[in-house]
C-alpha cells in the first residue's frame, strides 16, 4: 500500500502582520521651570534697548512638553506651551516628525506672544504706549543623514510678527492705529557633525560642530531699501578627557550676517541667564538696517552689548571636574552629589560693523567732543575677555549653574560680576 501523507496547512498563511503605524502611546512628558529657546532665537530688532530676552520677557517659565509615537518610532508627534509668570507672554509648539526612512521630514508650528516690545522708534508716539506683539513660524524640516556622525539638515519657513498697540485709557486714539506687520520667508541649511559621547551629565568627549547659512526675506512693503537677509555661522566644540570624567572644553563660534537687512548680535552674558543685565552706553551703528537682533554667548565678567555688530567671534574654554563621580570609585545615589561640577573658565568675543578691517576691542569713551578719553576694555587683541570660577550640579530636577566672573584688565580686582543661569554646557 502507498502511504498517503497529509500536509498541514502552514500557520504563516494566516497571519497578520502587526499593524504598529497604527498603535500610539505617550513617548514623554516633561513638565517645571524653564527659560530656554524652543524653536527660534531670532527676535524682531528692538532699537539697541535691553536687557534681550531670547524666550520671552520673563526670567522664568513654566513649560509643559508632552510627545507621542507609534510602536517604532517612526512617527512622533510634539506639542507644548510655555506661561509666562505675567500669565500673557506665552509660547506655543506643535511638531510632527516622520522618521520611517533615511530621508527624515517634519513640520512645525511656533507662536510667541510678547507684551510691549521695544520695537518702534523712541522718537514715535506708538513707542510710548503699550503694545503686544504675535509671531508665527511655519516651518518644513528635512534633514539626511549620511552616517552615524554626519548630517545635513534643512528648514523653509514662513514667519509673521504682528505688533498691535493695545487699547490706552488715556489715548483713545490707539483704536485706529494701524498694525504693524513684518513678513519673512525663511531658509536655513547646515551640516551638522556629532562624534561626540556623554558619559555623564554636562560630560561629552569627542568633537561636534556645526557649519550653516540663513536667507531671509521680507515679503512686505517697507520704507528701508532691499528685502534680503544672509547670515553664515559655525559653532565648533571639543571635548578632551583629562582623567575619568574630568575634561578641558573648548569652543569657537562665530556669525557673519550682510545683505540689504542685516542680523545684530549683542555681545556679552550667558545662556539662560535668569537675571541678564544690558549695557546702554554702547548704541548701534545707525547707518545700518538691521532686521533681527539675537545674543553673542559666552561671555562672562560682562553685560549684555559689551559690543555689537552685525558680525562676532566668541572662544570658550572650560575645565570641568564633576568632584565626587570622578574622585570616588563607586555610584552615588543622590544626585546633587552625583553632577555636582566645578568649573574654572576663560571667555573671549568680538563684535562689530562692516568689514574685517573695523575689527576692534569696545573702548568705553569718557568726556565730551572736542576732548574725550577713549579706554580700551581689557582683552586680548581684538578680543574683550573675562574669566573666573563657577559651580553646577541638579537640583530638583533642574541643572543649575553660577559662575563668578572677572573682566580682563587686571588680576582678580574688584568684585565679581555673578551669574545664575539654566541649562547644559556652555
Amino acid at each position: 500500500e502507498e502511504e498517503i501523507i497529509v500536509q498541514k496547512e502552514s500557520i504563516l498563511k494566516k497571519a497578520k502582520m502587526f499593524d504598529y503605524r497604527l498603535k500610539f502611546s505617550s513617548d514623554y512628558l516633561v513638565s517645571g521651570f524653564n527659560n530656554s529657546v524652543l524653536v527660534n532665537r531670532y527676535q524682531p530688532y528692538g532699537g539697541g534697548t535691553g536687557p534681550i530676552y531670547l524666550a520671552n520677557t520673563d526670567n522664568l517659565n513654566g513649560i509643559l512638553r508632552m510627545g507621542i509615537s507609534d510602536l517604532m518610532e517612526d512617527k512622533k508627534f510634539i506639542g507644548g506651551f510655555r506661561l509666562g509668570t505675567n500669565l500673557r507672554d506665552n509660547d506655543y509648539l506643535a511638531s510632527f516628525l516622520n522618521l520611517r526612512g533615511r530621508f527624515d521630514w517634519g513640520l512645525t508650528y511656533f507662536r510667541s506672544n510678547q507684551q510691549d516690545f521695544p520695537i518702534f522708534d523712541p522718537f514715535d508716539i506708538k513707542s510710548q504706549l503699550r503694545n503686544k506683539m504675535a509671531s508665527n513660524l511655519y516651518q518644513f524640516n528635512i534633514s539626511y543623514p549620511f552616517d552615524e556622525v554626519r548630517s545635513i539638515r534643512a528648514n523653509l519657513g514662513y514667519r509673521m510678527d504682528r505688533v498691535v498697540i493695545t487699547t490706552d485709557a488715556n489715548f483713545n486714539p490707539t483704536l485706529i492705529m494701524p498694525d504693524t506687520l513684518l513678513k519673512y520667508g525663511l531658509f536655513k541649511l547646515e551640516y551638522v557633525h556629532d562624534n561626540t559621547i556623554n558619559p555623564t551629565l554636562n560630560i561629552w568627549n569627542g568633537l561636534r560642530y556645526k557649519v550653516y547659512t540663513d536667507i531671509n526675506s521680507r515679503l512686505v512693503n517697507s520704507q528701508t531699501k532691499g528685502r534680503f537677509m544672509f547670515n553664515v555661522g559655525t559653532d565648533v566644540r571639543y571635548y578632551y578627557p583629562i582623567y575619568r570624567n574630568f575634561i578641558w572644553a573648548g569652543r569657537a563660534a562665530a556669525d557673519f550676517s550682510f545683505g540689504t537687512q542685516k542680523l545684530i548680535y549683542y555681545l556679552g552674558g550667558v545662556e539662560g541667564w535668569l537675571q541678564p543685565k544690558f549695557n546702554d552706553g554702547v548704541l548701534p551703528d545707525p547707518d545700518q538696517d538691521y532686521a533681527f537682533q539675537t545674543l553673542a554667548l559666552n561671555l562672562r565678567g560682562h553685560r549684555q552689548n559689551v559690543a555689537n555688530g552685525n558680525n562676532n567671534v566668541v572662544l570658550n574654554s572650560e575645565f570641568r571636574l564633576p568632584v565626587f563621580s570622578t574622585l570616588l570609585n563607586r555610584p552615588i545615589n543622590n544626585a546633587f552629589l552625583r553632577n555636582f561640577q566645578l568649573i574654572q573658565f576663560i571667555d573671549l568675543g568680538t563684535a562689530w560693523n562692516g568689514k574685517f578691517d573695523k575689527v576692534e576691542r569696545p573702548s568705553t569713551v569718557y568726556g565730551l567732543p572736542p576732548v574725550q578719553l577713549k579706554i580700551k576694555t581689557g582683552g586680548i587683541g581684538p578680543f574683550v575677555g573675562g574669566y573666573g570660577f563657577g559651580a553646577r550640579s541638579t537640583l530638583l530636577g533642574y541643572f543649575l549653574r553660577v559662575d563668578a566672573a572677572w573682566p580682563m584688565g587686571n588680576f582678580f580686582s574688584g568684585n565679581p560680576s555673578w551669574y545664575f543661569s539654566l541649562g547644559l554646557d556652555f
